[in-house]
């Protein structure tokens, strides 16, 4: 008895599929009979949209030359990141063609902050310490002085110094971004003393070149004096880096603090919550 044209067809296309699979392309589903190996681009751009990083990066783009394609696409990477995080959109006619929209989403290197243990949480870990009188301790205090921060740095009788060099290739920026479209550079520093001591205080940030020698941009503010008062006073620094020009690797801060008595002991000027933020240009800028 002759087997049907239609029987046949289907057994034929059963056995593409189990080739599929047993060349790896495991991209067939037995619950709905879908093969996304066939599915449109557009859909099955879709579908991948949905997956974790972690997944698409393990699994996914093993799986066959056109998924791996798509993963690896710009394209692919710029659509997740319309659909996940919807305030990129307003950016995205003032980006570079050349925007490397895969390391914008798995660094996340924007909109965070660059300095390590800015509050003292680790105690003095990440930081390079220059000890003058007494040193650097950390201090809790109430955190009702600095809405959210519940301790700070304290510094001594003589000059008490902090740095910390950032490299920005390390944190996930990339070197066409730093040169050509020159995102904001964003410091940030609250400081403050004992209040019946008072205390001097200044901050330093560099944009350095490759060799981490050459200062291509600087700010410094001027030497702060905090006087003696009945009540804690938080004062904050903001310095935005635009236009910098090309060449910049690494961020350097530093600031520094003592008392304004002499006072053995830590009596010195207060420094907490720093950061250093790289963020995309505002469209109207």
């Amino acid at each position: 008895m002759k087997k049907s044209k239609k029987s046949q067809g289907k057994k034929r296309r059963m056995g593409q599929i189990q080739h599929k699979r047993h060349e790896g392309l495991d991209t067939f589903d037995p619950e709905t009979g879908m093969d996304l190996s066939v599915a449109p681009e557009e859909i099955l751009v879709l579908i991948l949209s949905h997956l974790p990083a972690k997944t698409l990066l393990s699994d996914c783009q093993h799986v066959c030359r056109r998924w791996r394609a798509i993963v690896q696409s710009q394209a692919f990477w710029r659509f997740k990141c319309q659909g996940e995080r919807n305030a990129i959109t307003f950016y995205i006619g003032y980006l570079p063609t050349n925007f490397d929209w895969r390391r914008f989403y798995l660094k996340q290197p924007f909109n965070r902050n660059l300095i390590r243990n800015p509050c003292g949480a680790e105690r003095l870990q990440h930081w390079n310490v220059h000890n003058g009188g007494d040193g650097w301790i950390v201090r809790t205090f109430d955190h009702e002085d600095l809405t959210g921060i519940k301790s700070t740095f304290v510094s001594s009788y003589y000059w008490c110094e902090k740095s910390q060099t950032i490299d920005l290739l390390k944190e996930g920026f990339w070197e066409k971004i730093l040169d050509e479209y020159q995102p904001e550079i964003t410091v940030n520093d609250w400081f403050s003393a004992h209040r019946d001591c008072g205390g001097e205080y200044q901050m330093f940030v560099q944009l350095l070149g490759a060799n981490k020698h050459k200062i291509i941009k600087e700010y410094t503010t001027d030497l702060r004096t905090i006087p003696v008062l009945p009540f804690q006073q938080w004062d904050q620094i903001t310095y935005i880096f635009r236009n910098y020009g090309p060449g910049v690797r690494y961020v350097k801060f530093k600031h520094i603090g003592k008392d304004i008595l002499f006072w053995k002991g830590h009596y010195g000027a207060w420094v907490t919550n720093t950061s250093v933020t790289i963020r995309l240009k505002s469209p109207e800028k």
